[in-house]
């Protein structure tokens, strides 16, 4: 074929990959495993040692400091709260892009969002606006408990 199409050519990162990986676009601020609570012990010191909390009527949001120089975050909607999957993919999917453009704000914290009743029922633009609010109440808690 004479004019057949060529696919740019992506490297691909090994899970070996820590803070010398680039990213796939430049400029990205994209959600790689190291920016994501991946263990349970994760979470259970975040749910005991809670010392910052923002919540509204569709979210939760726990965070405690961390030994990194980043934010983690990790996400807990539960089929209780958001039955069907597609519902809890889409409230994880805008908790995750408000998060990429909030993260360099946040500090070094660990932080889990719980999801609470009739959050499957808000629209996307409701969500991320809240997200935006919480991201707020989230910076200005844990400046005053940074104090103490």
């Amino acid at each position: 074929m004479a004019g057949a199409l060529s696919m740019p050519v992506v490297q691909r990162v090994g899970p070996g990959c820590q803070s010398d990986c680039v990213p796939l676009y430049p400029g990205s601020r994209g959600f790689s495993r190291q920016l994501r609570l991946t263990e349970p012990a994760d979470y259970q010191r975040v749910f005991k040692h809670c010392h910052c909390k923002a919540v509204n009527r569709w979210l939760t949001v726990l965070a405690t400091s961390n030994a990194f120089d980043h934010p983690r975050l990790g996400l807990a909607i539960s089929r209780k709260v958001a039955r069907h999957a597609v519902a809890r993919n889409r409230i994880k999917r805008v908790v995750r892009e408000s998060f990429r453009h909030r993260q360099a704000e946040l500090g070094a914290l660990d932080i889990v969002i719980l999801g609470r009743n009739d959050v499957a029922g808000q629209s996307t633009k409701a969500l991320a606006t809240a997200m935006e609010k919480l991201w707020k109440q989230l910076i200005q808690s844990c400046a005053g408990s940074s104090s103490n």
